[in-house]
């Protein structure tokens, strides 16, 4: 667009405020939406306003026969009708009404906006302002209203207005009525990107660094020297290679290496897990905080791949999609007994350090899952999830046993129970069992046993009757 500037920064007269579009604030810069909040009453004396609320129509129901307008709370005005009663007063849309009345009534006789509960609606139960304020804006005509506004800390030197944006564009701070302009050559903390066509893609064209990423120390914004490239002369190439590994053999970003080592290799067991990014995420935040911790002296182990099984691991469980033990161990190297002395030490830092609660391991959250992998149906894996807590409430089935032997024995019950459940792989039901639980035939087994005396208790009503648990046998 072309725009000029002349005495004391104001712009043409030709610039309109409309032309001004507002944009998204910068992260570090001024922030044009610090706000207060302040009251204004304005009068009506005309049939129509000119403003709209939001508002919604409301099924009929036993109390309201007929469908009804109603006025959703907070009562925000969402338009205002250009050279209309409401614009030449000065309302503006997002004022918020607070407070109505009628001309004949007393100057202190206002009526407060507020919700009334309405359990008639279709989307459950939702808030409306009372009937004895949407009478009063329905009708129009001679009324007086209490608007509640933003207002913010910088207004306009020309006009008094409070509309400042900021135009990222030019790195000015405009006022958007009257097109002044109070500051320019604003500071973006923004990223800045630069692209060439016509380059040789042999040096980065970035201007700026990444950006600040909080799982590394210092939130990654040290300074590292790269060993040159490109169009450099040998001299000043030999120059970089020296500093670089200067700076290598300094030891001074070891410690950022050492994280995105472990960063890789948490990725790898996610993915070789079937997880998704939610749990990586929360995986390298939990290994951080042990790097932070081990960096103060605190002793945690020396096998890394047990303490990124261990995060990992914690991972799952506080996200509520755990794995067992023995599926950790399928994806690192390291034997159970330094995983499980790792995974204690582990989860001390983890709670003294983030605070964070680790849920407890429940078999019920593994049932469906390993339904799933032998082809199970839906309704199997209900019963099976229901036994389970039913075991848990149990003071004596099952007691000290694992929570994935638990679960297999809950699976082989509920699949005894519906003739052909289970088997559609081909191989024995206890088998198929034993390889999605990863626990062992003869341990299901045993377990089962513990669980058929009580499979009278144990077993859902709705999935089993008595003649059926009567007919079951202990396989």
């Amino acid at each position: 667009r072309a725009t000029e500037r002349g005495e004391g920064g104001r712009m043409s007269s030709a610039v309109k405020a409309s032309s001004f579009v507002r944009k998204d604030k910068n992260v570090g810069s001024w922030d044009p939406n610090s706000a207060k909040w302040e009251e204004k009453e304005y009068s009506f004396t005309q049939k129509s306003w000119g403003i709209k609320a939001n508002m919604e129509q409301v099924p009929a129901s036993k109390e309201h026969p007929q469908p009804r307008i109603r006025f959703t709370y907070p009562l925000n005005i969402t338009e205002v009708r250009y050279q209309s009663e409401a614009d030449t007063l000065g309302l503006r849309v997002s004022d918020v009404i607070v407070a109505v009345k009628r001309d004949s009534a007393k100057a202190d006789e206002y009526i407060d906006v507020v919700p009334e509960q309405d359990l008639d609606a279709r989307q459950g139960s939702k808030q409306y302002v009372v009937d004895s304020v949407r009478d009063i804006l329905m009708a129009g005509g001679l009324c007086s209203v209490k608007v509640k506004r933003e207002w913010r800390h910088q207004r306009c030197e020309s006009c008094g207005s409070d509309r400042i944006i900021e135009i990222t564009e030019l790195g000015d701070l405009t006022c958007e009525d009257c097109g002044v302009v109070h500051r320019s050559r604003l500071i973006s903390m923004a990223s800045e990107w630069r692209t060439f066509a016509d380059d040789d893609n042999k040096n980065d064209p970035n201007r700026t660094g990444g950006p600040e990423n909080p799982l590394l120390s210092g939130d990654g914004m040290q300074t590292m020297i790269q060993s040159g490239g490109g169009r450099m002369a040998a001299d000043q190439l030999g120059t970089g290679a020296n500093l670089s590994k200067s700076q290598y053999r300094s030891g001074g970003p070891t410690n950022d290496r050492l994280l995105q080592e472990g960063y890789s290799a948490i990725q790898s067991m996610v993915e070789r897990l079937n997880l998704n990014s939610n749990i990586s995420m929360e995986a390298k935040e939990l290994y951080k905080a042990v790097e932070d911790e081990r960096q103060k002296g605190i002793k945690v182990g020396k096998d890394v791949e047990a303490i990124l099984a261990s995060v990992v691991f914690l991972a799952c469980r506080i996200k509520n999609v755990p794995r067992t033990i023995k599926e950790m161990l399928s994806v690192v190297k390291c034997t159970k007994h330094d995983l499980g002395r790792t995974l204690k030490v582990v989860t001390k830092i983890v709670t003294d350090a983030t605070g964070k609660v680790i849920p407890t391991f429940d078999a019920k959250n593994i049932v469906e899952r390993f339904c799933s992998s032998i082809g199970a149906s839906h309704t199997v894996s209900k019963a099976a999830e229901e036994i389970v807590e039913n075991v848990n409430e149990s003071p004596t089935v099952a007691q000290g046993r694992v929570q994935a032997s638990i679960a297999g024995a809950a699976i082989y019950m509920a699949c005894l129970l519906r003739e052909g459940e289970g088997t559609k792989s081909g191989i024995p039901l206890i088998a198929a069992v034993s390889s999605a639980t990863g626990a062992a035939e003869a341990t299901i087994r045993d377990v089962f046993k513990g669980m058929y005396v009580e499979r009278h208790k144990l077993v859902p009503e709705w999935y089993a009757n008595k003649e059926q648990l009567d007919s079951m046998l202990e396989h």
